[in-house]
This record gives C-alpha cells, structure tokens and sequence, in this order.
C-alpha cells in the first residue's frame, strides 16, 4: 500500500454483516449515599449505548475478612439474616446500569489491595455467596426488580502478591463454592472467570491450571476472563495475538463452547504510564474497531469512569474525562464508537495495520462512518531486546515489580503518515438525492449537517481533513 498524505476510504452499504456485542464497560457509575464524589457517568454510558457494565470497581466487593465496606461485613454474622449484608451501595449502582438498559456483569472477588487472603471457611464463603446471588437474581432480602444474569469469579488472581494471597489451589475450591452456590439459585445464571491478567503466561496456575482443575471437576465456565492493556506495545492489534492464543488455549483443553471476554481494556494501565488525552482517544477508537475482527465475544473497556477509585485512592489514568466528569477526548471516543458500531456492520476498506482503522453501519435511517487515525509514540517502534515488559505499582510505600509477556513486535505499527482522508460510500438507499453528512470529531467540534449529493447509482464522497491522533464520526441521514 503506497503511504501518501490522503487516504481512500471505501463503504459498501449493499454488504452487510453483524457487529460482535462489545460494548461493554467497566467503571462506577455515580454518586451513592457515603459516595458523593463520584460524578454520574450514566449519560455518557447511554449516549455510547453501553450494553453491560462490570462491577468489580465498585465499592462493595466480598472481602474475605471483616471488612465494613464489604457485601458481607461480618464474618461471624448469620449469613441467612438479610441484616448481615450491606447492599445499599450495590443495589443503587445495579439500578444506575438497569436504568440505562444495560446489563450488569456482577464480580465476586475481594476488597483489594486492603484483602488478598483467600476465604478462612469455603463452605461459609459459598453460603454467603449463595445469599448475594440470590438477592440479585431472585429478589431475595429486597433484591433488584431486574435479575443479574452473569456472573464473574476473580479478578487478576495472577497479578503477583497484589490481587490474591493463597495458593491456586485455595483459589480453586473458591471458585467451585462460587459455581455450587450459583447453582442452588438458578443453574441457568451465566459464569466464569477467572479475569486473567498476564494472558500470554504458559503453563501457568489460573491459565491452564485452572482449566485443568475445572474440567477434571465438571465445572460450569460459559466464559473464560482476561485482560489487557498496552503499556508495552501501544499497539491496537494486540488484541488480535492475544485473542487468538487464549482461544487455541481454550479449545485445546476442551473448552470449545466457552466465549473469549476481555475484562479490562485500555491504552495505559501502569498509575506512571501517561499520554495526551487525544492520543489515547485515538487508540480508543482504533481498537474498538479492530476488536470487532478478533475472536473475541464480549469486551469492556476500563475504565469509563472519570477514574477515581475508591479502593487504591488515586486517580486511575484509565478514566475517561476530567476527574470531576467534565468529557474530554476519552469520554468523546466512547461515545463515537459506541454510536458507530451498533446496527448491521457495513464492509468499509482502505484501513492499515498502522492505526488508521474505518468501521461503517447502517442503523435505521442512519449510516454512519467511523475513522481512526491513531499514531504510536516512537518509543513503541524502536526495537525490544524482547518480548517482556516490566514495570512498578506503587502500593503505599511499596514498590511492586512485575513482568509480563509481549505480543511479538509489529513493524507494521509505524505510522503510515496519513493526514486526511477522502470516504467513498456505494450503493446507498438513496440515489439522485441530496443527504446530510454531521461529522463529529474527538475534540467536540460538530459540523453539519452539510448537504451532499448522491449520485444515481447511490454514491458519495466526502474529503475530510484526519490528522495524527483524532477521530471522526460521519453520520448521513436524507
């Protein structure tokens, strides 16, 4: 492909295909009794048309020790007694994401970093379990209106001494409790877990050890968790490599009928990883499209909050938006690909491997067009000496190293120095007519609707400036 300042962006509206359900997102969703600081993100998540929204950032988790804030503050409490549990917060959360017409995808995991220990007594642990299943799915001790239908155990198990402090085994027989407990209330209920944070690790304890241990004792696992950020690469594609090596993972140890999810998404992970905000906004986008042509069947993207959390107590630099809510070009990128990838998908070519990405849908009366023109820093191009990345997570006064494997080094990441773009859409359902193109870019900048002419055999085309790090949105309607 000849590398020139303009790029040619072809549509065809006549192919149409299905997007794959990624719209997920993982994030508080508001402002909660004892909670005030957080700002309501539930109009950016419905303006995105977010359709489920995990819950492990939100404050109350179950902690395995006697923790106040925690789903089940006492540990010596009756776990029958309505009393003994603390939902208040949860409920009103669950109810924000409902509200919204979106579904929630409830984690079971403790109150980290301030608990990492496994459960004292896993037959408790599964009771108490069992209780706060039953209360979000079948209304139990005035349980949402709305049944949770999903379910995840976990979360990050792998990530050094920082997310679980037992053994694997401990973290094992934590999730059959979890499975058994899921099944008392309605066998029905979606699971899975264990929300993998060094996918690419072999032969290791919650990749294929986990597994192996829920296969040899029959256990549900309609999807398998994991999660990824490129602080290592600042490549879009690494979702494509990683995706690909958990599915043959997967399907080598049986598991053929469970679905790929990716918990966790974003740019930038590691609190001292930093980029402008348009930057990440443009990866945002490039990697919501190139999700769709991954084998991966749910995705949420962290965090789409204004990254506040509540349980390290710094600003996330995964948030989307000022700390206070005010949008920025994160919060914008949400909201583009959200609103472009929903609908029948529509073929679009003239995209790269570079970062300049082109998705197309029709929904409606609607055909919208989505661009991407993500640039990676030159400290993403200049060659590894291999395929590992380390880095520390500051933890109070402790400096935590880890270390994770890479994806292979892409040469295709370097950029192919495209400035604008000119966007040809055939075979649309109008002809010899005049449409309206709205374009939408990250900054916040609205143009239109500007009048444009179809030809008789249903074409147009649009020039429009693309210029490194931004993204745009072109919506017709007649």
């Amino acid at each position: 492909m000849s590398h020139t300042s303009t790029r040619t962006l072809v549509v065809d509206a006549a192919r149409e295909s299905a997007f794959r359900p990624l719209n997920g997102v993982g994030g508080v969703p508001g402002p909660v009794e004892g909670h005030p600081e957080f700002p309501d993100m539930t109009p950016l998540w419905r303006e995105a048309g977010v359709t489920v929204v995990r819950s492990f950032d939100w404050v109350s988790r179950l902690d395995t020790r006697d923790n106040p804030t925690s789903l089940f503050p006492d540990w010596s409490a009756d776990p029958d007694d309505p009393a003994s549990y603390n939902f208040t917060a949860t409920d009103a959360w669950v109810e924000a994401v409902h509200a919204i017409g979106a579904e929630v995808l409830f984690t079971v995991a403790s109150s980290i970093p301030k608990n990492k220990l496994p459960a004292e007594d896993v037959e408790l642990y599964g009771r108490v379990v069992e209780h706060i299943i039953r209360h979000y799915s079948a209304g139990w001790a005035g349980g949402p209106a709305k049944p949770v239908r999903l379910y995840e155990f976990g979360d990050q198990p792998d990530f050094g001494p920082l997310h679980f402090g037992g053994r694997p085994e401990d973290f094992y027989a934590m999730y059959r409790a979890f499975c058994e407990a899921v099944s008392r209330v309605d066998a029905s209920l979606t699971v899975g877990g264990p929300s993998l944070a060094f996918a690419l690790e072999a032969d290791a304890p919650y990749r294929e050890g986990f597994l192996a241990f829920v296969r040899e004792n029959d256990l549900p696992l309609h999807f398998f968790s994991f999660l990824w950020f490129t602080d290592g690469s600042r490549d879009p594609l690494d979702y494509r490599y990683v995706a690909r090596e958990l599915r043959t993972v997967l399907d080598r140890h049986g598991f053929t009928d469970t679905d790929l999810t990716l918990s966790y998404w974003n740019y930038l992970a590691v609190p001292s990883s930093s980029a402008p905000a348009a930057e990440k906004g443009a990866f945002q986008v490039a990697t919501a499209i190139a999700l769709q042509d991954t084998v991966i069947d749910h995705a949420f993207f962290f965090r789409a909050d204004s990254g506040r959390d509540p349980h390290y107590g710094f600003v996330d630099p995964g948030g989307v938006g000022d700390v206070d809510g005010t949008p920025d070009e994160r919060s914008r990128a949400l909201s583009l690909a959200g609103r472009a990838l929903t609908g029948r998908r529509l073929a679009a070519a003239g995209g790269d491997e570079s970062g300049l990405a082109v998705a197309a849908g029709r929904d409606g009366d609607t055909v919208r067009v989505l661009v991407s023109n993500y640039v990676a820093p030159d400290s993403a191009l200049a060659p590894r000496d291999e395929d590992r990345f380390t880095f520390r997570i500051p933890i109070g006064e402790q400096r935590i190293e880890l270390g994770l494997t890479l994806p292979p080094q892409r040469p295709d990441l370097a950029s192919a120095r495209v400035e604008s773009a000119r966007i040809e859409v055939q075979n649309l359902p109008w002809t010899d007519a005049i449409v309206h193109a709205t374009i939408t870019s990250l900054d916040g900048v609205v143009e239109g609707p500007h009048p444009v002419t179809v030809s008789a055999t249903g074409a147009l085309q649009l020039d429009v400036p693309l210029p490194p790090q931004s993204a745009i949105l072109v919506e017709l309607t007649e």
